[in-house]
């Protein structure tokens, strides 16, 4: 999941903590690393450098086979082994391009106007020194934003957690919501992350602001899919070549 900056280290704190109770934390982070190495192999064999937008720990196992840079808050050094790869706190800190930019969990969605997610692409764009590889739930058929998500994970029966994700549906805009995430510890502590603004994402649309963007080809990956940590939905896997 990403999350406006200002919740980044919040959130993936938490989903940190959560996944140390759990055995098979690795082997979920590595699942989800193998999809996207997989897919870049595919792509280009030859792909050295890998930018990711934001931080998700799948850039960690990456980083065994390639060059990762993240864009992401530093403050996440303190939850997360950080050596094998570089720390940008900002677009404005790149200056070079990178064979692949990762954008998964809904990348260009954290954006209130059709403006703001032009920017985002825009911005990737630059970067791009072959393929993106981002991800989407289906807009148009499922609304996912017109649905909350719940999800509750009991570790060796001492500690629940209830993962809740709540969307706040925009009175002027319905392309527009604010995201929030609860997690309810042990029935009693409550934590809240967000509210974050997002805005709905339609495939046609994102391939659209490609082809705005120069880019040479557009591919909705058939039976690829992706899905986060703690969340019930999946997201298709796009690729677009710059």
């Amino acid at each position: 999941m990403i999350v406006q900056r200002k919740y980044e280290t919040q959130y993936w704190q938490l989903i940190k903590h959560i996944g140390l109770y759990n055995d098979r934390w690795q082997e979920s982070v590595d699942t989800k690393a193998n999809i996207i190495s997989d897919l870049i192999f595919n792509l280009n064999p030859k792909s050295k450098s890998i930018l990711f937008t934001t931080f998700n720990p799948i850039a960690l196992t990456l980083a065994k086979k390639y060059q990762v840079t993240i864009v992401c808050n530093v403050d996440l050094e303190k939850t997360f082994d950080l050596i094998d790869v570089i720390i940008k706190e900002s677009f404005d800190d790149l200056i070079s391009k990178y064979d692949v930019v990762v954008a998964t969990d809904e990348y260009f969605t954290y954006a209130d106007t059709e403006f703001a997610q032009r920017t985002l692409l825009d911005n990737v764009a630059k970067f791009t020194d072959g393929w993106l590889i981002t991800t989407l739930q289906d807009y148009k058929n499922f609304a996912p934003h017109k649905k909350n998500q719940i999800d509750s994970t009991s570790i060796n029966g001492d500690n629940n957690y209830i993962m809740l994700e709540n969307s706040i549906a925009d009175k002027t805009d319905k392309q527009v919501w604010d995201h929030y995430w609860y997690c309810i510890k042990d029935h009693q502590d409550l934590l809240t992350i967000g509210p974050t603004r997002r805005r709905t994402m339609y495939f046609k649309q994102l391939a659209k602001y490609s082809s705005d963007a120069d880019s040479k080809q557009y591919v909705i990956q058939k039976n690829l899919l992706y899905k986060g940590f703690f969340s019930k939905n999946f997201e298709h896997i796009i690729t677009v070549k710059f």
